[in-house]
């Protein structure tokens, strides 16, 4: 059974530059560190407050390598009876079940209705220890993943696999439809327009939970990473404020003062 929304996977440019962000800057900690031989790859899993995401890198990438947020990931306990189970519906697979590059437990891959790209892990490695304490990060808010078929992905996280839903929001000015699923601690945001997007990317960014957005752009700022332009400013939901920076690889993190969304 699929149990856990466990992270995005991120391919970066530089593993020593995303560490200095994501573990110098933002107090990461790293919890498993991996290699997968066959395609030089360095697996490192961090932990941002008691979210998750994955860093990938090659030291010699082909021309075509995609850099950036690749895939969104769950754990599950039968990794086999579950692609099983999606493909038989109609999701299509990608990876068949086998053991992880890394040597690591085993994966398989399949797509959303949307065209995202879905991890499904089994492994018996701890990869979380609790949630760890930062000058001005207070929460892992949520992953976000565009849904120009909302319907199609509603069906798939919550019918198929089991998430809750947290909060259905609309921002008036845009129409545009926001959904926060989660199990437990860990929230997937499905952003959905009333003219659907096909060229930009699916997944958008992942966000952070913060006591004060000026205070923590200004926390970033004082140590070498500026606020995007055009932020901080007003959520379009209107409950708290966003503040916008980049990683390395211009992955957005987006910063976010609003009530925990679990308690909304």
């Amino acid at each position: 059974m699929i149990h856990e929304l466990n992270h995005f996977g991120i391919v970066v440019r530089d593993l020593e530059a995303s560490l200095a962000f994501y573990q110098g800057l933002m107090g990461a900690k790293i919890v498993y560190r991996g290699f997968i031989p066959p395609t030089k790859t360095d697996v490192v899993y961090l932990q941002i407050a008691g979210g998750m995401i994955e860093l990938l890198h090659r030291p010699d990438p082909p021309e075509t390598e995609t850099f950036g947020i690749t895939h969104i990931a769950f754990m599950t306990d039968d990794l086999d009876a579950d692609y099983a189970r999606l493909t038989g519906l109609g999701y299509k697979g990608l990876v068949a079940p086998k053991v992880a590059g890394s040597g690591v437990g085993r994966l398989a891959f399949f797509s959303d209705p949307n065209g995202a790209r879905v991890e499904l892990i089994q492994r018996d490695v701890k990869t979380r220890e609790g949630i760890i304490d930062h000058p001005v990060i207070k929460s892992f808010d949520h992953y976000s993943v565009l849904a120009n078929d909302l319907d199609g992905a509603m069906k798939l996280y919550r019918d198929v696999m089991g998430m809750s839903v947290l909060k259905t929001m609309e921002v008036p000015a845009t129409q545009l439809q926001i959904v926060y699923l989660n199990w437990d601690y860990d929230v997937l945001e499905l952003l959905h327009r009333p003219t659907p997007d096909t060229t930009g990317p699916i997944f958008g960014h992942f966000a952070l939970r913060v006591p004060n957005v000026d205070e923590a752009l200004r926390y970033f700022a004082d140590h070498g990473v500026p606020a995007e332009p055009g932020t901080p400013k007003p959520a379009g939901t209107g409950i708290g404020r966003i503040g916008l920076l980049r990683d390395p690889d211009g992955v957005k993190v987006e910063l976010v003062d609003r009530v925990d969304l679990r308690d909304l």
